[in-house]
């Protein structure tokens, strides 16, 4: 049986090392096809916080209904059809686990995030299917922080027709000496810094004749299981994350062949990867 080559990287990788915070915060941008299967994820991440004696925040952002084409794709079912995503997905799973969930039924915008106490750890997934809201989202990472311990995570799940990527990070700085790595990782580009096409609108974006995420998904006759398989991956971060082990900051699967690749927390790995998002 042929083995793909090992890479030496995860070998030398140094963990991701958070700030201890007591209350944690968990938000998932988009709650379409990578969002909707998530949610219970975080649910139990969040019972697990909870046993931990730890408090723990959900909160669930989009402001589309459920339409009847979300049905298939999604995490969502025909009775659905007409309710606010982030709301019947609250009203779902917060019944289901007893956990508290937020719903917010409106476009993402960096000041959400400013009603939270000090030392507050906020988890920011995005499951959107556009730059402007990826755009909104690397506004909040940039945003000033007075009232919080640190810069918000930003892990960031997207999607073609059989591809899917997980990317995470906490800076915009593209200097790679400000990702230095001793023994523990403290800092990773963001998602927009690693990969800047991500902020770039694609054609199908632009215009009033836009088709939206599950349009493209039946035009291009999309993977039924590509968004599920995001959303593990995305709920697989959080959980390294909050356990000080994740020493990962980017995952690219390919359905079709089977593949996964990930780039791990070296700052060999890091410059490799801020270079290349330099290149045009």
């Amino acid at each position: 049986m042929s083995t793909l080559p090992f890479n030496l990287d995860a070998i030398n990788a140094k963990p991701v090392v958070l700030a201890p915070a007591q209350t944690i915060e968990l938000w998932i941008i988009g709650c379409g096809g990578t969002g909707s299967f998530l949610v219970q994820l975080l649910c139990r991440i969040a019972l697990a916080l909870t046993a931990q004696g730890r408090t723990t925040r959900l909160v669930l952002v989009d402001p589309d209904q459920v339409e009847a084409k979300n049905v298939t794709r999604q995490c969502f079912c025909e009775a659905e059809v007409g309710l606010n995503k982030a709301q019947t997905l609250a009203l779902r799973y917060s019944a289901a686990f007893g956990v508290a969930i937020e719903a917010i039924a409106e476009p993402f915008r960096p000041s959400m995030l400013w009603d939270s106490r000090y030392e507050t750890l906020q988890i920011l997934c995005g499951c959107v299917d556009n730059a402007a809201a990826r755009q909104s989202i690397a506004e909040a990472i940039e945003a000033p922080r007075y009232h919080s311990l640190a810069s918000p995570w930003w892990i960031d799940g997207g999607n073609s027709q059989h591809h899917g990527q997980v990317l995470v990070g906490n800076r915009k700085s593209t200097d790679p000496k400000d990702y230095a790595i001793d023994t523990v990782c403290r800092a990773l580009p963001i998602p927009s810094v690693q990969a800047p096409d991500l902020l770039v609108p694609r054609p199908e974006e632009q215009g009033p004749s836009g088709l939206s995420c599950a349009e493209m998904a039946m035009a291009q006759a999309q993977s039924l299981l590509v968004n599920p398989q995001v959303a593990t991956l995305m709920g697989r971060y959080v959980v390294d994350l909050l356990n000080n082990t994740l020493t990962q900051f980017a995952t690219h699967f390919d359905q079709q062949t089977g593949t996964m690749i990930s780039q791990y927390t070296t700052t060999t790995s890091i410059a490799a990867a801020l270079s290349r998002s330099a290149q045009p």
